[in-house]
């Protein structure tokens, strides 16, 4: 009856012939010279528990062993959890069809203020530098008249309020007007077209048609909405 046992080196099922027992034999697997075992010790190894693998104790100079680097931890960014594609972002940049209607929106409303905001930004510069002609005419022609007196006093003080009075409102209008060019404010805009409709220069007759034409594009829905307050 042929003999089986396991290599001793690679745990190899090895077979020789019956009558070989004491002999030694090659491993066919990894070429190791080794006796075959009897019958008797065959058995013996079979029942016999496996060993324990030897445990390393550890030492003084394990102490002075370099420590193996823990692997550095991740911190999670609170915009990795989210693709930059992704509909569920809400750090996603937005370049869709409402984005593209509501510049295009914005743009037109631009466009359609452009030209009143610009004729009254003009013809209120030009009012704003007529008063100060006007008025600076004017006090030379007071004090070249050589009078004296309080009525001098009153009629310069007259005439530095009355235009000081203009040229403030006018340039409140210049302020109102920018914010209607920039859509801005939707109120200060109104402002500044109500006051391009006062007397306040000799541009008046001009400005009047130009802002009530802007008036009606502020009235426009689709304009007001593109105003930010």
């Amino acid at each position: 009856m042929p003999i089986d046992f396991d290599c001793a080196v690679c745990k190899h099922r090895i077979r020789v012939p019956d009558g070989a027992e004491g002999k030694r034999t090659k491993c066919p697997k990894c070429s190791a010279i080794q006796p075959v075992p009897s019958e008797s010790d065959e058995l013996r190894l079979k029942d016999s528990p496996g060993e324990p693998a030897p445990t390393r104790r550890s030492g003084v100079g394990d102490a002075f062993q370099p420590a193996e680097p823990e692997p550095a931890k991740q911190e999670k960014s609170p915009f990795g959890d989210f693709d930059s594609g992704s509909s569920d972002n809400p750090y996603a940049p937005t370049f869709g069809e409402d984005a593209v209607k509501v510049s295009s929106a914005r743009m037109e409303a631009m466009e359609k203020l452009q030209t009143p905001v610009l004729i009254c930004l003009i013809l209120a510069g030009l009012g704003i530098a007529s008063n100060l002609v006007t008025l600076i005419v004017s006090v030379i022609g007071i004090i070249g008249e050589g009078a004296r007196g309080t009525d001098v006093v009153v009629q310069l003080a007259t005439y530095a309020i009355g235009f000081g009075f203009a040229i403030g409102l006018l340039g409140f209008a210049v302020f109102g007007l920018m914010q209607a060019r920039d859509l801005k404010s939707y109120g200060l805009a109104w402002a500044g077209f109500i006051i391009t409709l006062l007397p306040c220069s000799c541009c008046f007759p001009l400005s009047l048609p130009i802002s009530i034409w802007g008036m009606m594009v502020l009235a426009d829905n689709t304009v007001q909405r593109q105003f930010t307050s």
